[in-house]
């Protein structure tokens, strides 16, 4: 199994546009091949940056979700609304 972890910085107030956004890019997530689960976060000291923990299968599962154009049609949605291009982080149990 593997983990995703993705960090937006969010303009200034586009905190709620987000959230509608957001929910539609996790909805195009779930039938992805290797999806298991997805969760969002938001920093408690600073509203502006949200987190989303994905859940895939395998890396493959997740680089063929990344370059997908369900995700990538999402994602143009979300880029307008943020200060800086996302980070992803990759990660794995130790």
């Amino acid at each position: 199994m593997l983990a995703v972890l993705i960090k937006r910085i969010l303009a200034p107030g586009m905190e709620s546009t987000y959230e509608e956004f957001s929910r539609k890019i996790i909805q195009a997530a779930v039938p992805a091949r290797g999806f298991i689960s997805s969760k969002a976060f938001k920093d408690l000291n600073e509203p502006s940056i949200r987190y989303t923990l994905i859940q895939m299968e395998s890396l493959a599962d997740w680089q063929a979700w990344k370059e997908s154009s369900a995700r990538n049609d999402a994602l143009g949605q979300i880029q307008p609304l943020l200060q800086e291009p996302e980070i992803i982080s990759i990660l794995t149990t130790a």
